[in-house]
This record gives structure tokens, sequence and C-alpha cells, in this order.
């Protein structure tokens, strides 16, 4: 486990002395699992693909049946007017 001595202003240290209270941690547990959730956080980010996730949102879309007895539709009974 290595030390690390880190600065910071009066208030934010203040803060987090508080929030450090309010969790039942040290400041130093803490800031640690902090640094661990902001870590975690930025590796899902770069694993997660927003094109591949819309393609997959696309694809479990409910399928539009476009045949007619069986068959596709010509160009003129796509463009009939009804």
């Amino acid at each position: 486990m290595k030390n690390v001595t880190i600065s910071m202003d009066d208030e934010l240290a203040r803060r987090t002395r508080v929030a450090a209270a309010r969790a039942g941690k040290s400041v130093s547990k803490y800031l640690a699992e902090a640094a661990r959730e902001k870590m975690n956080a930025e590796e899902t980010a770069e694993l997660r693909n927003p094109q591949l996730e819309a393609l997959e949102r696309l694809w479990a879309s409910p399928k539009w049946n476009v045949t007619e007895n069986g068959r596709m539709p010509t160009a003129e009974e796509r463009n009939a007017r009804r």
C-alpha cells in the first residue's frame, strides 16, 4: 500500500472530511474508493461503442413485414397512392 500526499483548498478538504464521515470512512479510504470508481467509469466508457449500441437497438426493434403473399412488392406497388 502506497502513501500519497495530496493538496486541496480548505473548503474542499472540509467537504471531503464531512462526506467521508457521513459514509463512515476515513478520508483516505473515501478518496481511494472515489478514485477507483472514477477509473472504472473511464475504463467502461472506453470499451463502449456508441455506433455498435445504435445498431444493436435497431436490430432489436420489431421487424416490419413488407411481403405481400410471400413476395416483395414491385416498385409500382410500393409507390401506389392509396
